[in-house]
């Protein structure tokens, strides 16, 4: 007997979290991988590191549609905490953070949600990441809006079977340590369970639950 492989799209999976999470998903065996980066040179060379195929390269919603024809797990990787302009104005930075942060996962979620329609996996799921960093208030302010579009999905996609969750690797966690709970609320535990729920190992949204 065959077993199914899901498929699973991680942004940004090119280094850091995004790349320490791809690793430990590929070495189960157990799903299929695209690495999605800002480039093909970026993920070509993560690609390579994680010894993939063909099967692990730039997505887009197109590509997925044309090439698999649905999608089985999201993860919303990519993200930033300041501007690349050291010289950036507060609006500046606002914008760049909260473009991609919360824009950027927003939009992968309306573009990919079809295909995760389309799956006939039996556990479907989109994943964001939080962070609880006081130092950073742009950056913590971006992750509490992502807070509440994934509660928002995880209500209206209930029904449909599809798993929105949300998880917060750690502050200043390595990258293995801080994919443990990415993967974790990727493929693991039940969800109903999950549901309405914080993937936190560390217990950082004790005091302030968003």
């Amino acid at each position: 007997m065959t077993t199914v492989k899901a498929l699973t799209l991680i942004t940004g999976a090119n280094q850091g979290l995004g790349f320490a999470a791809a690793k430990q998903l590929v070495s189960t065996g157990k799903y299929r991988l695209l690495s999605g980066a800002r480039s093909h040179e970026k993920a070509q060379g993560a690609v390579e590191a994680l010894g993939g195929t063909d099967d692990l390269t730039p997505a887009a919603a197109a590509f997925v549609q044309e090439r698999f024809g649905s999608l089985d797990i999201l993860i919303n990787n990519a993200g930033i905490n300041r501007s690349s302009d050291p010289n950036a104005t507060l609006r500046e930075t606002c914008r760049a953070v909260f473009e991609t942060n919360v824009l950027g996962p927003a939009i992968m979620v309306e573009h990919f949600l079809p295909l995760l329609r389309a799956s006939q996996y039996p556990d479907r799921r989109i994943i964001n990441y939080s962070a609880k960093v006081w130092e950073l208030p742009v950056y913590r302010g971006s992750k509490a809006a992502m807070n509440v579009i994934t509660a928002v999905d995880a209500v209206r996609l209930h029904e449909a079977g599809i798993l929105a969750v949300v998880v917060a690797p750690g502050y200043c966690r390595t990258n293995f340590g801080g994919a443990r709970p990415i993967v974790r609320a990727a493929v693991e535990g039940s969800p109903d369970e999950l549901f309405g729920k914080i993937v936190d190992d560390e217990n950082i949204y004790e005091e302030f639950g968003w």
